[in-house]
């Protein structure tokens, strides 16, 4: 009955912090639906709210939250980011950022923040000179391409007989949103500085939206060592794993269309 004292976010001004052996969050944790809006395309998934972790200074931990509501984010008019990425291939792919969440995980009696799940979404567009223009993105072969480039752009290795800093696609699934479009959920490795036995781990998320588009969702896991620390790595992932399992899509019928255009080239769209 004291759970609720037990893990309340605020952390207090402490010489020594104490070693834990259990983390709770978010404080509030009854999911609520979200939806996104694609032009005739609805995105649903499930979440809990996110609160800040209250306290004296330096011990305060803000939400970074950005949400889009009911914006038909296809028209909206969001912040363009850039790959920042020079040891990566040409990049032919324009970034529009809408989303951006986090959730903190504390430990008992005040000690606060132990651990975060944060999450963003990017509306990723083919540019006037990509050669994904001439196809559609609701074909399957030419989404998985499309993710493929996107990557090499975004974590390709460095070509010059350096060792990578990344490693992926792991744990390629499919994403099962809808009757007719669907997406892919797979893990990036961070390797670099050391960290090729315990890498830093980011989960993706993506599914195509339109001809031309599609939507990056990432989630990354703070304060994690995600092979060595299995008391702070569960439930990151329990509420990770439950967000995703909950996404789903409604297509319209000008989605419909589209989608039903590229079927009658390939049939198997699987």
């Amino acid at each position: 009955m004291w759970d609720w004292l037990k893990f309340f976010p605020y952390a207090k001004a402490l010489d020594e912090r104490p070693v834990v052996t259990e983390i709770r969050g978010p404080y509030f944790t009854k999911p609520r639906q979200k939806k996104w809006i694609f032009g005739d395309l609805g995105f649903y998934f499930s979440a809990p709210p996110a609160n800040p972790v209250l306290g004296l200074v330096n011990r305060w931990e803000s939400v970074d939250s950005r949400k889009p509501g009911l914006t038909n984010i296809l028209k909206g008019n969001w912040e363009r980011v850039y790959s920042g990425n020079r040891d990566a291939p040409p990049d032919f792919w324009d970034r529009d950022f809408f989303y951006e969440n986090t959730w903190y995980f504390v430990g008992p009696w005040f000690v606060g923040r132990q651990a975060d799940l944060s999450s963003s979404a990017l509306l990723i567009s083919a540019d006037k000179n990509s050669r994904f223009l001439k196809s559609s993105m609701f074909h399957p072969k030419v989404f998985e391409m499309a993710i493929a480039d996107y990557l090499d752009t975004s974590y390709g290795y460095r070509r010059s007989g350096n060792q990578p800093d990344y490693r992926g696609p792991l744990n390629w699934r499919v994403l099962p949103l809808s009757e007719t479009v669907q997406g892919v959920v797979f893990d990036i490795h961070q390797i670099d500085n050391n960290t090729k036995d315990n890498p830093l781990l980011r989960r993706l998320v993506f599914f195509p939206v339109s001809d031309h588009q599609f939507v990056r969702i990432i989630f990354n896991f703070g304060g994690v060592e995600i092979y060595r620390d299995k008391m702070r790595t569960k439930p990151l992932m329990e509420l990770c794993d439950s967000i995703i399992n909950s996404m789903h899509m409604t297509v319209g019928e000008s989605t419909l269309a589209k989608w039903n255009k590229v079927k009658e080239e390939c049939p198997d769209m699987s």
